[in-house]
């Protein structure tokens, strides 16, 4: 073995499991939705059975295990994706197989094990302990005398300006920016810093809610709008949207509509206090299909939601999110927060900054899905 231990060995082969999309990089012109990868996406050996909408969030879960990119184990031109040129890509099979033997045989098929487990961040896993390895996890206090998840959620309807002024309000446009603070990592070392763009945020009642962020070169458009629910980057054809961005939509909506996290969550309750920076907040837990766990961090004393984190669904588990919710800002009789702190895996960072809330109202067409010769800014 050239010298190297078994366990050595063992640790390089784990270490390049993360980005392997198994060949499945090439895809049709339709978005991926609930049938099996391999009949989606070319060259899938591995996660065949794995539903198509979920490879993408699969994959990004494998950079982030290891802090890489797709180009450490795909070709870096994205028509070659599924081509089987570099060797990772083939460890990376074996490791997932692995993987996927481990959760079989020793924990009952549930997904205990994944690739985070070894890798937490770097491609090659290290058997040496950290030093002085303390535990940030943070601690929620369990208080006997706590309200229920109702009365938290009519207080922040109240705070925010009471369900009549809500009601009166059923449409609201956001303007400002989103600055990307963009994680640097070792395949793309040269990777700007930040990016700040203008975006529009479209929101009207609960089932409608349109993204618009204006790049240099074109719109980014994000659309949920039920059944119709749609994403276009450009003046490419439209495609659909994910089914758990589409869940991720209906509950951000809740935010500006609180009454309706009563219907986008199951399950809720209670779980005590912790703290969200230098406030103590009540944390309310629930569940959805698309989003296993969320949690509403409402301030004690202010009642205003000061966060939100919620897990979204991979092949391996799950990813956690967590928004921050600051600076609301009182306009047509009911408060909207300006600043939106979005905290992602692989320390990604996005911040809303908006100037101001218009309340006027939208038509229903403005989030009708265009068609692609004629779709518009």
């Amino acid at each position: 073995m050239n010298g190297r231990s078994p366990r050595v060995v063992f640790g390089l082969l784990v270490g390049v499991v993360a980005v392997a999309l198994l060949g499945a990089a090439s895809v049709r012109a339709q978005q991926p939705g609930a049938q099996p990868s391999d009949q989606f996406f070319k060259n899938v050996t591995v996660l065949r059975t794995l539903p198509a909408h979920l490879m993408q969030p699969t994959m990004q879960l494998m950079e982030i295990a290891l802090g890489v990119h797709c180009v450490y184990c795909h070709d870096a031109d994205n028509t070659k994706r599924d081509l089987d040129g570099k060797p990772q890509k083939e460890i990376a099979r074996q490791m997932i197989r692995m993987v996927a033997d481990i959760n079989r045989t020793q924990f009952a098929g549930r997904e205990v094990v994944t690739c985070f487990t070894c890798h937490q961040g770097n491609t090659r896993p290290t058997t040496l302990l950290p030093h002085n390895g303390e535990d940030h996890r943070p601690a929620t206090v369990v208080v006997a005398e706590a309200p229920t998840a109702d009365q938290l959620i009519d207080r922040y309807i109240t705070a925010v300006g009471g369900a009549e002024a809500i009601a009166r309000a059923p449409a609201r446009t956001l303007r400002g920016r989103v600055t990307n603070y963009g994680h640097l990592d070792e395949v793309h070392p040269q990777r700007a810093p930040t990016l700040v763009t203008p975006v529009e945020v479209m929101v009207k009642g609960a089932d409608k809610r349109m993204v618009v962020q204006h790049n240099i070169a074109a719109d980014a458009v994000t659309t949920f709008n039920g059944a119709g629910s749609w994403t276009r980057a450009g003046i490419a054809a439209p495609g659909d949207l994910r089914p758990d961005l589409a869940a991720l939509a209906r509950l951000e909506n809740a935010v500006m509509y609180p009454a309706q996290f009563r219907q986008v969550l199951a399950n809720l309750k209670v779980e005590g206090q912790e703290k969200v920076g230098d406030r103590t907040a009540w944390v309310v837990s629930g569940t959805s299909t698309w989003l296993p766990q969320v949690k509403l961090y409402f301030d004690r004393d202010t009642a205003y939601l000061l966060s939100m984190t919620y897990q979204q669904k991979s092949g391996y588990c799950c990813h956690v999110f967590r928004v921050n919710y600051d600076n609301f800002y009182i306009g047509g009789g009911i408060r909207t927060p300006l600043k939106w702190t979005v905290n992602g895996p692989r320390q990604a960072v996005l911040m809303y900054e908006f100037d101001a809330v218009d309340t006027a109202a939208i038509d229903d067409a403005r989030f009708a899905r265009p068609q692609a010769a004629t779709a518009s800014r």
